[in-house]
């Protein structure tokens, strides 16, 4: 099982990414600063979206080890600072911050701009 912290657009592109399941992972609860179900979405997500306040209970009830963080540069060490906290020792990280986490924690970074400037020197060689 694996949480997502982050619903905004990246974060509900990820929800709707079928690649997880088809691998093993199961996103079982989504978390995020505004998690009210009227808020405008533009892509409907099956997956349950919680306030912060809940991620310590769900993670512990589900035995949840990973997360992923699809939040804002200026949110992204505090969310990982209470993810540790609460037990998580794996992160996919999308947000272009180097995360400061305790040496047992994994953290792999995903910078999408990143890749993209290594896709075009490629392509300009």
């Amino acid at each position: 099982p694996v949480i997502l912290v982050g619903v905004g657009n990246l974060g509900r592109a990820l929800l709707s990414y079928r690649g997880f399941e088809q691998e093993g992972f199961e996103i079982v609860a989504a978390f995020d600063t505004d998690p009210d179900p009227r808020r405008a979405r533009s892509k409907q997500v099956s997956v349950p979206v919680f306030g912060m306040e809940k991620m310590g209970g769900i993670i512990a009830r589900r035995r949840v080890t990973m997360a992923i963080v699809a939040v804002p540069v200026a949110a992204a060490q505090e969310v990982a600072n209470a993810l540790v906290q609460i037990g998580i020792t794996g992160i996919l990280n999308f947000a272009p911050l180097v995360l400061h986490v305790p040496p047992e924690v994994m953290v792999n970074n995903v910078n999408l701009a990143i890749e993209l400037e290594n896709l075009s020197y490629f392509v300009q060689r």
